[in-house]
């Protein structure tokens, strides 16, 4: 079997390219003296290390309250905190054990997993259910969940079948008083967030260097971003939207976020080629039709008020393909980018008319706040 899988970061921090291994650092492109924020930093705090399965890098201007060691706590403390709620790899995190939960009975969670997934449910909504978080037994299926790599692709039956168990309808969850309850209405049904891990993590320890006053940082785990006020330079941060033609060589285009979150989703570097029948297949499901997506579009980056947002955002309108996902982008003013290959073979891009302003790299006093999730 011929198989390749790679991480899936396909946003790279620009001024983090030469750390991350990604070859020589890339020179920004579409910046301006309007960027100029401050002057130049004489401390700067970095820590970087590997976290669900890939890989993190942190900075921050101006040092970091108590230095390296604290932010390196802090950044365990979350990474911890968000890996005991949604991980399916640990058996003891919770939604793990919900997918071993195999009754239609109550399962109580926190009220922590009840809020993150309230938010994944509005957002899967949105796009209607594009992004679905029971969509697992359809990832493992094809052989890029937990339960490993498959040789050849499932049958029309399998699929079918597996169908029959993925959907919002297909649990349920309440509250009563201070406890959160998930119900299945088939045992079989499994939830996999794992496609807002990063996202989340980032939003969480942004939230705690906030709460520290810290004024200037960039939080990057895989695709997801998180960053705040001037880059060491004292200058925006930009960061890369990677090149899908590149193997990671190459920077297709630079984004200055001010102060939002922003994430990618490629459907590029995970897939598995069938042994006997040659045939390609990405590791990104569309839930509606429980098979691969089979379109061009090989990359959707999105801007938002928190990387949770943007992380759940980000996959499904990859599964819609870049003419849906920018027209979804215009009609409700969210900022939206898509790389796409044509048929001789080159990435073209579109955007929708929110992403104008993050392209332009100057500076724009009113998008500099975030809006902190509920």
């Amino acid at each position: 079997m011929k198989v390749t899988k790679v991480l899936t970061a396909s946003l790279l921090a620009l001024s983090l390219v030469a750390l991350s291994g990604c070859g020589k650092e890339q020179t920004p492109v579409g910046g301006t003296s309007g960027d100029v924020l401050t002057q130049p930093f004489t401390e700067v705090t970095k820590i970087n290390g590997q976290v669900f399965g890939t890989f993190y890098y942190i900075t921050v201007p101006g040092g970091y309250p108590g230095g390296e060691d604290t932010l390196r706590s802090d950044a365990e403390f979350v990474f911890t905190k968000v890996g005991k709620a949604i991980s399916t790899f640990d058996k003891t995190a919770e939604i793990a054990r919900f997918n071993e939960h195999h009754s239609t009975g109550d399962f109580p969670i926190s009220s922590y997993l009840g809020q993150v997934l309230e938010e994944v449910q509005r957002q899967s909504r949105r796009i209607g259910q594009a992004m679905d978080p029971t969509v697992g037994p359809l990832v493992n299926l094809w052989g890029f969940g937990p339960k490993g790599q498959i040789e050849h692709a499932p049958t029309d039956e399998q699929i079918a079948e597996t169908k029959t168990y993925v959907g919002l309808d297909k649990f349920s969850l309440r509250r009563a008083g201070g406890t959160a309850f998930l119900v299945k209405t088939d045992p079989r049904v499994e939830l996999d967030l794992s496609t807002i891990g990063e996202g989340l993590a980032a939003d969480e320890l942004a939230a705690i260097m906030d709460q520290k006053g810290v004024a200037n940082y960039m939080i990057a785990i895989a695709g997801a971003i998180r960053s705040k006020g001037a880059n060491p330079e004292g200058k925006l941060w930009r960061v890369g939207i990677e090149d899908p033609l590149s193997n990671g060589q190459k920077v297709f285009t630079a984004v200055c976020p001010q102060g939002m979150a922003i994430s990618t989703a490629g459907s590029y570097r995970n897939f598995f080629i069938d042994d006997k029948t040659n045939d390609f297949y990405s590791h990104v499901i569309d839930p509606k039709t429980g098979r691969p997506i089979a379109h061009r579009t090989v990359s959707v980056s999105v801007v938002d008020r928190a990387a949770l947002v943007t992380d759940a955002l980000d996959t499904g309108l990859l599964v819609m393909g870049a003419k849906e996902a920018v027209e979804w982008g215009n009609k409700n003013d969210v900022a939206v980018y898509a790389i796409e290959i044509d048929e001789q073979g080159k990435a073209k891009e579109t955007h929708s008319r929110a992403f104008d302003v993050y392209l332009k790299c100057q500076v724009h006093h009113n998008l500099t706040q975030t809006v902190p999730l509920e």
